[in-house]
C-alpha cells in the first residue's frame, strides 16, 4: 500500500459499460452515485465515458482512461450472459490472463441453492477474475468486483446494479482511494427536501443567501418535491460540516413546514415515523391515484403498524356501493372536494382507522366532457375532529399529475400529524 500523498489534483475517471445506457433504456445513475460518494470525502471525478457491450471498445477505454488517471472506476458488464464482457476486456486491457477462483464458484452455487434453483453453467464466468486482482466480494448479487493496478492507475471494477455498486464502492473502493491520496479539502452536500412551492418561489425565500456566503445553492425539481441543495467546502470534513449545518439551520427557519426531510428522505418514511410515534393508524380511498398512496405508505418496513387498508374507488358506482357515497353527491361529478371528503370519512370508518385519506381528480388528457380541466386534483383528510381538503390544478402529463397528487396526500397527512393544518392553512 502506498503512502498517502498530498492530492493537488487526483485524477479520477469513471467508465460505465452497457448498450442499455447508450440506447437510453436505462438511466446511468451510477455515475451520479460515484461522483457524490467521492465528493463527500474530498475527491472529484474529472472525466466520465460510457461505452457499449463491445470488447474492443471497453479495452480501448480502459487503456486510455488509465493512462490519464490516478483512479479509474468501471461499472457494468459483470453478469453471466454473453454480452457481459467487462472482466474479459479488463484482463485483455491490462495484459493479464483470467484466473478461475474456486471459492467464487462455490459461493455462486450456494447462492442459487439458497433460492432453490439450479445454477446455470453461464454463471461460472463470474468466477474468473484477472490475474492478481484483489477481489471485492459480491454484495447481494452474483457478481464479484475487483481492484488492480495498471499503468500507474488504480482500477476498480464494480457491478452495474446500483445497490451492489454502491455497497462495494463504500466498503472497498473509497477506503482504498482515501488511503492512497490525501484530499486537500472536504466537500459536503445537503439536500433539503421540500413540497408545496415551485422552484422560483422557493428560491425567493432564500435569495439573500445565494452567492454571498461560503455555501453554494442549487435547486432541483423532482416531479413534485423541489430540492434545495447546499454545498460547503472546508479544509477538513469537520470544518465543512460546521459550515453546512449552520446554513441548514437558517434554511430550515426560512422554509418552515415546506421542508419535510433531508438527503432524499422519502415522504412516506417521514409520515410513517410520525404515525408510529403518535400511535395512529391510516386508511386510504383512492380514485385519481388508484392505489399509489397506499403503495407509497407500504414501501416503509413495518408499515403494518399504522396502515389499516384501502379502497381503489375509480368508478362512481364503486364510490356509491363500496364507500357508500350518495348518488346526489356524485351527480355533479366526482372531482370536487366534497366527494374527496366523503371518501376520506367513509374509508376511515370502514377500516376503523384514526385518519382517512382520499384522492379524486382528472389526470388527463381529457375526453372533452369533463366539468373541470385536466390536472385538477382533490385531496382530503378525515380525522376525529373533522375533515380538511384542498383542490389544486397540477402541471404536467398524466403520470406526473398522479405522482404529485400522491405526494400531496402524504404531505397533507404529514402536516396534520405535525398539528399545522387548520381551516386557514393553505398547503
Amino acid at each position: 500500500m502506498s503512502t498517502p500523498m498530498a492530492d493537488i489534483s487526483t485524477r479520477i475517471s469513471v467508465l460505465t459499460v452497457g448498450d442499455e445506457l447508450l440506447s437510453g433504456e436505462v438511466v446511468d445513475t451510477n455515475m451520479q452515485s460515484i461522483a457524490k460518494s467521492l465528493g463527500e470525502v474530498g475527491f472529484f471525478v474529472s472525466r466520465h465515458l460510457t461505452v457499449g457491450d463491445d470488447i474492443d471498445e471497453i479495452v480501448g477505454a480502459v487503456r486510455a482512461l488509465s493512462a490519464e488517471s490516478d483512479v479509474l472506476v468501471v461499472t457494468g458488464g459483470l453478469g453471466p450472459t454473453n454480452d457481459d464482457l467487462t472482466n474479459e476486456a479488463v484482463a485483455k486491457a491490462v495484459e493479464r490472463p483470467l484466473e478461475f477462483h474456486g471459492h467464487l464458484a462455490a459461493n455462486l452455487r450456494a447462492f442459487f441453492e439458497s433460492m432453490g434453483r439450479p445454477m446455470p453453467d453461464e454463471n461460472l464466468k463470474q468466477a474468473h477474475l484477472p490475474e492478481g486482482a484483489r477481489e471485492i466480494p459480491p454484495a447481494g448479487g452474483t457478481a464479484a468486483g475487483f481492484m488492480l493496478e495498471y499503468d500507474g492507475a488504480l482500477i476498480a471494477v464494480l457491478p452495474g446494479v446500483p445497490r451492489e455498486m454502491q455497497d462495494m464502492l463504500a466498503s472497498d473502493v473509497i477506503p482504498e482511494v482515501s488511503s492512497r491520496f490525501a484530499a486537500t479539502h472536504a466537500r459536503v452536500t445537503r439536500r433539503i427536501m421540500t413540497f408545496g412551492l415551485g422552484e422560483s418561489e422557493l428560491a425567493s425565500l432564500v435569495t439573500d443567501r445565494i452567492g454571498v456566503g461560503p455555501v453554494q445553492y442549487g435547486f432541483l425539481v423532482m416531479g413534485g418535491p423541489v430540492v434545495v441543495k447546499l454545498t460547503a467546502t472546508g479544509k477538513t470534513m469537520s470544518e465543512a460540516l460546521e459550515i453546512i449545518e449552520s446554513e441548514q439551520l437558517e434554511v430550515e427557519k426560512r422554509l418552515g413546514p415546506l421542508m419535510y426531510g433531508v438527503d432524499d428522505e422519502p415522504m412516506e418514511e417521514i409520515v410513517g415515523n410520525l404515525l408510529r410515534e403518535k400511535g395512529l393508524t391510516v386508511a386510504v380511498a383512492e380514485s385519481l391515484t388508484a392505489g399509489m398512496v397506499g403503495a407509497r405508505i407500504a414501501n416503509v418496513p413495518g408499515a403494518s403498524d399504522y396502515l389499516r387498508g384501502g379502497v381503489i374507488a375509480y368508478a362512481n358506482d364503486i364510490k356509491r356501493e363500496v364507500l357508500g357515497l350518495p348518488g346526489k353527491l356524485l351527480a355533479d361529478g366526482a372531482v370536487q372536494t366534497e366527494v374527496a371528503e366523503a371518501m376520506a370519512a367513509s374509508v376511515r370508518k370502514m377500516f376503523l382507522a384514526d385518519i382517512g385519506i382520499a384522492t379524486s381528480g382528472i389526470a388527463g388528457p381529457g375526453t372533452g366532457g369533463e366539468k373541470k380541466p385536466p390536472g385538477t386534483a382533490c385531496v382530503a383528510l378525515a380525522y376525529e375532529g373533522g375533515v380538511f381538503s384542498l383542490e389544486r390544478r397540477l402541471p404536467g402529463y398524466r403520470q406526473m399529475v398522479r405522482n404529485i397528487a400522491t405526494l400531496a396526500s402524504l404531505n397533507l397527512l404529514r402536516l396534520h400529524l405535525l398539528g399545522i393544518l387548520n381551516p386557514s392553512y393553505q398547503p
